[in-house]
């Protein structure tokens, strides 16, 4: 299962390719009690950081956000459907699925055959998210571009994570699967009761 550094020389090609170009939303660092850091005009911060790699720190902030609420959310599917359906529970996901979890199957190497083997991939989104958000400590990193890498590697766990919430709230709760006479459900003003509140709820 790869680490933070394992796919940095290809991140580096790929960030070489295509540069980043920063638009600083703030012109401050205020994410330690050094601060606040005043960054403009080619300014460092107490801790040594300039405005690029600041912005850079506060992408991978934001992927880390996306990445542990989506990964959080698998973990409650799955730890309720451990407990209802043991960890042996047989993943089918229907007789069209070719390649079924190729995020999992790509980032992971494993194929997914229970929820045990989820909660394998699970636990390892979890571990490369705490030592993704521990190098956004004060002065762990220095370089914009490392960060950037960093960025990319919680954009991959990301969807490695909606992944699993997929396949256990699929397998768990009979969601829709690749079966052909899938019960299909009436949409749109004719399937409401005018006489009725409504109540849309989205998300």
């Amino acid at each position: 299962m790869p680490e933070i550094p394992d796919l940095r020389q290809w991140d580096m090609r790929l960030l070489k390719t295509y540069a980043p170009f920063y638009m600083p939303f703030c012109d401050l660092c205020c994410f330690c009690t050094y601060g606040k850091c005043d960054l403009t005009e080619g300014r460092r911060g107490a801790c040594g950081i300039d405005i690029a790699t600041q912005q850079a720190r506060f992408v991978l902030l934001a992927c880390l956000m996306g990445c542990s609420a989506h990964a959080a959310h698998g973990g409650h599917i799955l730890e309720f459907l451990i407990e209802k359906r043991g960890l042996d529970m047989k993943i089918d996901l229907g007789t069209f699925i070719e390649v079924e979890a190729p995020n999992i199957r790509t980032v992971v190497g494993l194929k997914p055959e229970t929820l045990g083997d989820l909660q394998i991939a699970l636990e390892y989104v979890f571990k490369e998210i705490t030592h993704l958000l521990d190098s956004c400590h004060t002065g762990q990193e220095g370089s914009a571009l490392d960060y950037e890498s960093k960025a990319l590697h919680a954009s991959m766990l990301d969807h490695v994570g909606m992944e699993i919430a997929d396949i256990a709230q699929i397998v768990g709760f009979g969601f829709p699967a690749s079966v052909a006479e899938t019960p299909l459900v009436d949409m749109g003003w004719g399937a409401i009761d005018k006489s009725k509140p409504v109540i849309l709820v989205s998300g």
